[in-house]
């Protein structure tokens, strides 16, 4: 019974070079997407981040009685075929003695949503270059500012006024869910700020 002709010396040559090939281009692929999904995730850090110390800084600069400022993990939710995505982030006050406020959610007077995406937060994004587009809503002048060069809060970003904030911790004050915090240019100078840049899947209304 005569043998079976294996594949021939070019053959072999050309099945090999054109796996190494395929297994390149799938490598190439894979870190390019691993390396676009990373870009993703600093930009929503960095643009959470300036939120975070826009919002803190005017607490602690314009409440006393405030001891401690820290925020949930900026949530993601949304984003299929038929919704939007959705960025949020909920801001924490606590007072002196123990007692905190979600500056989000329901309150005695109706619900105030999260701050985030499409609300200070009023662009983030990449341009078609890969740079990074970092819009807040408010600023010292009232106007929205780019900020995307900024590691941190640039004085001009520093908030005078902010009606969302007054609100919800009025509302807060009057039920007592937090005690001898009242708004005064005295500030809370010793007040503790914690930045949370934890990216999470999930609805920021399922948190706490």
């Amino acid at each position: 019974m005569a043998k079976r002709k294996g594949l021939s010396r070019p053959t072999k040559i050309f099945w090999g070079l054109l796996a190494v090939v395929l297994i390149a281009i799938t490598g190439i692929w894979g870190y390019n997407r691993y390396m676009q999904k990373k870009k993703v995730e600093q930009l929503y850090q960095h643009g959470f981040r300036l939120l975070e110390e826009q919002i803190a800084t005017y607490i602690k600069e314009n409440y006393s009685g405030v001891s401690k400022i820290e925020f949930s993990p900026i949530f993601i939710s949304g984003g299929g075929q038929h919704s939007f995505l959705n960025l949020d982030v909920v801001p924490v006050v606590y007072d002196e003695y123990g007692n905190k406020a979600l500056l989000a959610g329901s309150t005695s007077e109706g619900g105030y949503p999260a701050y985030g995406v499409g609300g200070d937060l009023y662009a983030l994004e990449l341009d078609q270059f890969g740079n990074e587009i970092i819009t807040l809503r408010y600023s010292a002048n009232g106007d929205w500012i780019d900020v995307a060069n900024y590691e941190h809060l640039p004085e001009e970003a520093k908030l005078n006024s902010h009606n969302t904030t007054d609100s919800i911790l009025a509302i807060h004050i009057k039920d007592k869910k937090i005690k001898g915090v009242s708004k005064n240019e005295n500030g809370s100078p010793k007040a503790n700020i914690f930045y949370n840049l934890e990216i999470r899947k999930g609805d920021w209304q399922e948190w706490h």
